[in-house]
Formats: structure tokens, C-alpha cells, sequence
């Protein structure tokens, strides 16, 4: 089974990329704080300090093992531990500097367009171009633990069973995994009901 990854905002905080900070790093270009496209960067890169804010929920967030954002996984020491031999594979992992640690972005780069895995029969978009419902050939992108599409501008992060299990397995926290494919948000259990007049 295929799974979406999503950044569980409601209980955990969520990293910040300062736009100046990258720009400095990176390059005046450079586009990688806003720009979810998967360019890879490793040949330029230099660790970015990043902060962690609260983008959900209430008033208070744990830090993260993992979490996700504009297309890429944020990582502490214990996360990029239990699952570089797997992520490697799949894209880079950037380090960048936090609360005096040293974390990672893993910048996926297998591409499910890239051996025709998106089922273009089942997945759809609206008529302003938004995302409805997103689906997969399993037996195409079979071989990816991890990986994104072109179909929903590279926002997404999509992974197998396995890593999710192995997620599970090292007990990391910050995220949650989604069979709905075509919703790119978590729930906010805390979110009321609309109320009828």
C-alpha cells in the first residue's frame, strides 16, 4: 500500500527556512525555501540554520523526529539514523543546523513519473488545478520506499508500507501517514463542526 506523509501540526512544531538565510547559503537565486521542485542541491549545498514554529493547533508543539514540508523531510539525529540506509536511495540529505544540533532535509528525488507510476485514470484534479484524488500503479513504483509526483506540484511525499513500518518501528514522531491519497492535510482533531443556522 501507498501512503501520503503528512506533518502532524497539530501536536508538533514544524521547521522554518529563513528566505535571507537560504538566499545567503545558496545562492540570490535560489528558490529552494519556496520552491518544492525536485532540483538537487547537494552540489551547492551549505548547512542552513532553520527554526521550528507552530503552524497548527494549539498554543504549544513538541519538537519533531521527523516532519514534512513543502515537499521535504525534516530529520533530527535519531531519525536520519534509523532511516538513511533507506532514504539515500531516494534523494539527498542536506544537513542544516538547529537549537545547537545538527538535523537533516531529505530532498526526495524519485519521481513516480519517471517509470510511469501515476494512474492518470484515477487521479484527478478541479477546475481551478487542485488536487481531488491521487492514485498510483503499486507495481510501478514498487521499488521507491520513498518518492513524489508531478501531479500535485511536488508538494507531496509518498512512501510504501515498509518505510512506514519502519518509521513506526524506530518510534519516530511528527508525522502521520494517510491512505487518502488526494488529501494532502491532516485532520486537526481540535477543529469544530460547522454549525448549522
Amino acid at each position: 500500500m501507498i501512503y501520503a506523509i503528512l506533518a502532524n501540526v497539530v501536536d508538533y512544531l514544524n521547521f522554518v527556512l529563513d528566505s535571507k538565510e537560504t538566499r545567503n547559503k545558496l545562492g540570490k537565486s535560489t528558490q529552494f525555501h519556496f520552491n518544492p521542485s525536485p532540483i538537487s542541491y547537494a552540489d551547492v549545498w551549505q548547512p542552513i540554520d532553520i527554526d521550528f514554529a507552530k503552524l497548527s493547533g494549539g498554543a504549544k508543539g513538541g519538537m519533531p523526529d521527523i516532519t514534512l514540508r513543502n515537499g521535504r523531510l525534516f530529520l533530527n539525529q535519531t531519525a536520519f539514523e534509523s532511516l538513511y540506509s533507506v532514504l539515500e536511495k531516494h534523494g539527498e540529505l542536506l544537513p542544516v543546523l538547529y537549537q545547537d544540533k545538527t538535523g537533516y532535509l531529505f530532498n526526495p528525488l524519485s519521481l513516480a513519473e519517471s517509470v510511469e507510476g501515476v494512474d492518470q485514470k484515477l487521479s484527478t484534479r478541479d477546475h481551478y488545478g487542485e488536487l481531488q484524488s491521487l492514485a498510483f500503479h503499486e507495481e510501478r513504483v514498487k521499488d521507491f520506499a520513498v518518492f513524489r509526483t508531478a501531479f500535485d506540484n511536488y508538494q507531496g511525499v509518498y512512501c510504501s508500507s515498509a518505510f512506514k513500518q519502519l518509521v513506526e518501528e524506530a518510534g519516530l514522531k511528527g508525522i502521520v501517514f494517510n491512505s487518502d491519497l488526494g488529501n494532502l492535510f491532516a485532520s486537526d482533531p481540535s477543529a469544530q463542526q460547522p454549525t448549522l443556522h
